[in-house]
């Protein structure tokens, strides 16, 4: 696709993204999560005939560029497929969707090098106007990275305003970044640094209990087997890059629960 072609594209996608709320509430329909995919076309092309095969709604959770061979394609793909499934497919940041992440993984050089920085300028736009976080079904709470210190209600990642496009701090920062734990018991600080925080299994259970939850979807750690379990089972990470090499999954989210996990080789 051409310069002028990915700019339209982004263009009539752009405006969708500034009027989604920063936590998307579904509370119809049966999903299929898709977790990091970074670059990794096959994946997000397996996902999207998985869930046109099955009547499937959509669900990803970040992470689309940096590091993998076809960043540019992956997320052309997914912005293309916005514009017709709309409300159906739903598309949250990671916290590669951030400039800062870009610069250091790949996705500015590999727009620069191929169409300039005008049209990496318009990828960043876009990126700080994606969502946050979903709420399925009322009892599934969804984000790519964990529990913020701070955020008690869910409700409250509404006031999160768009447009930031290099969170620092702060709650949207720390559900882009933040990673469980079973050996802490509060907060602590990350192995990832600046800033970013582990949630332990009294945060956990206090956020679940507040809110009424029942099951926590994350991505942003890969697993093996494309998939883990943290908090008996309460607490789903879901996987979906092969470049780790790992077996890309998804979860199928029905009637609030995870009904199964499947593979998107």
């Amino acid at each position: 696709m051409s310069e002028p072609e990915i700019k339209s594209l982004i263009e009539s996608a752009e405006p969708i993204f500034e009027k989604e709320p920063q936590l998307i509430i579904q509370d119809s329909g049966c999903f299929l999560v898709i977790g990091d995919t970074h670059g990794d076309e096959e994946t997000t092309s397996n996902a999207l005939k998985t869930a046109e095969k099955e009547g499937l709604k959509l669900l990803f959770l970040g992470d689309y560029v940096d590091r993998g061979p076809r960043q540019i394609e992956n997320i052309v793909r997914l912005l293309e497929y916005k514009l017709s499934w709309r409300d159906d497919l739903i598309m949250l940041r990671g916290n590669h969707e951030t400039v800062e992440m870009n610069r250091w993984y790949g996705f500015m050089d590999l727009v620069y090098h191929r169409h300039g920085p005008e049209l990496y300028d318009y990828f960043a736009r876009l990126f700080s106007k994606l969502p946050y976080a979903a709420l399925i079904h009322r009892v599934v709470f969804a984000v790519h990275g964990g529990i913020a210190e701070g955020l008690m209600k869910i409700d409250e990642v509404s006031s999160i305003p768009k447009g930031e496009s290099n969170p620092q701090s702060g709650i949207g920062f720390e559900l882009l970044w933040n990673d469980p734990s079973e050996d802490v018991e509060w907060f602590a600080p990350s192995w990832r640094g600046g800033g970013a925080k582990i949630f332990g299994w009294r945060a956990f259970n206090n956020f679940m209990g507040k809110n009424d939850l029942k099951v926590f979807v994350r991505a942003h750690e890969p697993y093996p087997e494309g998939y883990g379990e943290l908090f008996n089972g309460r607490l789903v990470v879901v996987f979906s890059c092969r470049f780790y090499g790992i077996v890309p999954r998804a979860l199928k989210i029905i009637d609030g629960e995870v009904a199964e996990v499947v593979s998107l080789e």
